[in-house]
């Protein structure tokens, strides 16, 4: 329930504020004097977007506030991450909203700053406007079958809930397949072309380690005539047949000379030493050499060998990324690539059962969802009925026409339903579209007969009229106000009104005036005494200021309305 609503400097109001309680509150005014911008502050409250150049010229900034009254129903309807930074509770709630000059909006609920979206969310279930722009509303099917569903019960809310994830999920899957069907053509190319590279590098099967092995085999291989030669050239350089030529004697000669001095020099004695074991080494080496040349024997069937497996090992390193690296990487990769297309081509089945169980679950969802609504048209129709009668339709009937489109290809974001709201305002008049058949008049009525009989279906507890009873007069305008007093019995209802009739039935009054100097225009609330209630319906019906017999009309209109009298 929303306590109070303060409002400075928004375009005309300078400094506003209503407070309010349960039953009826009335807004009247003379044309032009603003009191629609009320209703308009609000829902700039609950979280609609602003439009330019509503803070007044005087100031830089606009400031909208209202005190709300949560139940513990509708904090547990908000989302836990919502709750949590707020630390919602039930009780008073305060809503800000500061509009600059700059374009700058700012949103506040109990002082904490909150972006726009959880200001909507928090306080949109709040309130309920209805007024002459939401005829519009009334006559989309969209709207009617919120209303049908609203009569379902909690049982269609839970069922058209999951209908609709299943529904989303099915329409994702029907998108998955045909992506599927449009890319298996290319899909098809594409693996031939990996399957072969695959089959190509797997065959090679590439080995970092074996072609280093390969590489050096190649270079021995290829230089063998060349390595024995030197083999035989140094074993001979080192122990020749020739006594006398090779290293080994000419060492020993060395030692021999300076054997004889063993013992008078150190240093002397160490070369000693170590021609010594030159000898032994140089002997060891020529032996080795000559069992190496011995050994060493030209093998062209193998260096072709060699030379064809690093010709596979170049021609792989070429076509796959120019080393052996990259190829064996790319091998890998393909392998995985194929692996995936193999995989999607055999989920192409998968997705299709998939597509199938969603297809069948959505059926029988939409079959409840049509059931319920069947069940729910003839007691909306009943539901309305009443207040048709009360508001001067007495032969006037809402017939809600329900079509249900059969299979998979009649299903909707809501089911397999299409509904619309009928009209048959006069006896012996056969039903027609709202849209086509009622007056401007006649809808209003019919609008807050249907409001009136959804009244318990909705989450709001606060419902705001903007002219509700526009296009309406006489009877009907009595009508109308007792029925807005009906439902402020169980309802806090605000509403803005040019009718004598209906601002009868308030329990609180407020009139706006426009009020103009050489300077400025500026919009002013007064909440009215109960004499002033009677000078504002004077007003209203067009009497005279302080005219006797207005005096009393309007004394009678509002004692009547007291009363509970129509007439």
């Amino acid at each position: 329930m929303l306590i109070s609503l303060s409002i400075k400097d928004y375009v005309l109001i300078e400094d506003a504020s209503l407070e309010l309680g349960s039953g009826l509150t009335v807004l009247s005014g003379e044309t032009g004097a603003g009191k629609t911008l009320l209703t308009q502050a609000l829902g700039l409250l609950l979280g609609e977007r602003a439009a330019e150049g509503l803070v007044s010229e005087r100031s830089e900034e606009a400031l909208i506030q209202g005190v709300f009254e949560l139940s513990d129903d509708h904090v547990h309807s908000v989302s836990p991450d919502i709750r949590d930074m707020l630390d919602l509770r039930s009780g008073e709630l305060v809503a800000t909203r500061r509009l600059s000059r700059a374009g700058k909006n700012r949103c506040f609920l109990n002082g904490i700053s909150v972006p726009l979206g959880v200001m909507s969310e928090t306080l949109g279930d709040l309130i309920s406007f209805s007024g002459q722009h939401e005829h519009r509303r009334l006559l989309k099917p969209s709207h009617q079958l919120e209303v049908l569903d609203a009569f379902a019960g909690p049982d269609q809310e839970w069922d058209l809930r999951e209908y609709r994830l299943c529904w989303a999920d099915a329409a994702a899957t029907e998108t998955l397949i045909r992506e599927l069907l449009q890319g298996a053509e290319e899909r098809e190319s594409e693996s031939e072309l990996l399957r072969f590279q695959v089959d190509q590098l797997e065959a090679a099967a590439l080995d970092i380690g074996e072609e280093r092995e390969l590489e050096a085999e190649q270079r021995r291989l290829s230089r063998v005539e060349e390595m024995a030669r030197a083999c035989a050239e140094a074993a001979s350089l080192l122990r020749a047949e020739d006594i006398g030529s090779d290293a080994a004697v000419q060492v020993s000669k060395a030692r021999s000379l300076l054997s004889e001095f063993n013992g008078l020099d150190a240093t002397l004695d160490e070369s000693v030493a170590i021609l010594t074991e030159a000898g032994g080494l140089i002997d060891e080496v020529a032996r080795s050499l000559r069992s190496l040349m011995a050994s060493l024997e030209p093998d062209p069937a193998r260096l072709s060998e060699v030379d064809e497996r690093l010709h596979v090992y170049a021609e792989m390193a070429k076509k796959y990324g120019g080393t052996t690296q990259a190829a064996v990487a790319y091998l890998a990769e393909a392998s995985a690539r194929l692996e995936g297309l193999e995989t999607a081509e055999s989920s192409a089945g998968d997705v299709a059962e998939r597509l199938t169980q969603y297809r069948r679950r959505c059926l029988e969802l939409a079959g409840a969802l049509s059931a319920r609504r069947v069940e729910a048209a003839a007691r909306v129709e009943a539901a309305i009925r009443p207040h048709l009668v009360d508001l001067g339709m007495a032969d006037g009937a809402v017939v809600v026409a329900l079509e249900t489109a059969e299979g998979w290809e009649g299903l909707g974001a809501a089911g397999a339903d299409s509904v619309e709201f009928l009209l048959a305002a006069n006896r012996g008049v056969a039903p027609r579209s709202l849209a086509r058949t009622a007056s401007g008049g006649e809808l209003s009525r019919v609008l807050l007969a249907i409001k009136t009989a959804v009244l318990g279906y909705e989450p709001a507890e606060t419902v705001v009229f903007d002219e509700i009873d526009a296009g309406v007069g006489g009877m009907t305008a009595t009508a109308v106000g007792a029925k807005l007093k009906e439902i402020s019995a169980n309802s806090q209802v605000v509403v803005v009104t040019h009718l004598p009739q209906v601002a009868a039935y308030a329990d609180r009054h407020y009139v706006i005036r426009k009020e103009a100097d050489a300077e400025r225009t500026v919009t002013r609330l007064e909440a009215l005494d109960a004499e002033g209630v009677v000078a504002e319906l004077c007003r209203m019906m067009g009497g005279t200021p302080g005219d006797p017999g207005a005096v009393a009309h309007a004394r009678s209109l509002r004692d009547r309305a007291a009363a509970g009298l129509i007439d």
